[in-house]
């Protein structure tokens, strides 16, 4: 743990926050690998072709036209994180899924009882700790950052089923004024351009669709 303390919240990190390290590694890697990645790329579709974020109709089509293809980042990139293999303190690498496989063969289907494999005040303490994550500078910034609301210590001694309260972020897609036959003519007149992250790609996308719903409604975009 010196190497956490020499970041400067080592100390409060593992008195309430350690085991939030998974979950703070994940938004980070999330963030880094996709979110990010598509917020340079709506900037600069905002800056340099015309994107207006203030017209809902812009949205919409924006919606309509990368919500399917940043859905089959988000699922790339979680097979990704289910086959990465992370350490463990008591036992060899291995990947989620080869953990999530060998617990249901160890311990049976998941809605089973698991009383009978009851662990130790110990192993309690330490279970969930990423310690390789523990060893991230920026991770634990990022940890000191996000938890520093955080109340009481985090630990599992005494804890049945899920957490009082669950975080929840509700988003009503925008609706827009065009109609199901145009929204299909639209699609036809893209079809050939490829639909991928590649900024090009994104960019020409965007402009194709954009002129076309202009000769729609060229007041409304």
């Amino acid at each position: 743990m010196e190497h956490a303390r020499g970041a400067g919240c080592g100390s409060y990190i593992w008195g309430q926050s350690v085991h939030n390290v998974w979950i703070e590694r994940l938004w980070v890697d999330v963030s880094h690998y996709i979110s990010q990645h598509w917020h340079d790329l709506f900037t600069a579709l905002e800056l340099h072709y015309s994107l207006d974020i203030k017209n809902i109709n812009h949205v919409s089509l924006l919606h309509h036209l990368f919500l399917g293809t940043i859905n089959d980042a988000v699922s790339f990139w979680v097979r990704s994180w289910n086959q990465h293999r992370i350490s463990q303190w008591d036992g060899p690498n291995c990947s989620l899924e080869d953990m999530f496989r060998f617990d249901m063969l160890v311990r049976g289907m998941r809605g089973d009882s698991v009383d009978h494999f009851a662990m130790s005040d110990e192993e309690l303490e330490v279970f969930g700790v990423d310690w390789e994550g523990l060893q991230d500078e920026s991770l634990l910034r990022a940890l000191c950052r996000n938890y520093a609301h955080e109340e009481g210590a985090s630990t599992w001694h005494g804890r049945h089923g899920p957490p009082p309260n669950l975080n929840e972020v509700q988003i009503d897609p925008p609706s827009g004024i065009l109609t199901a036959d145009q929204i299909q003519t639209l699609d036809n007149i893209l079809q050939h351009i490829p639909r991928s992250s590649e900024q090009a790609n994104v960019v020409n996308f965007w402009v194709t669709a954009l002129a076309h719903v202009r000769t729609l409604y060229p007041h409304e975009f």
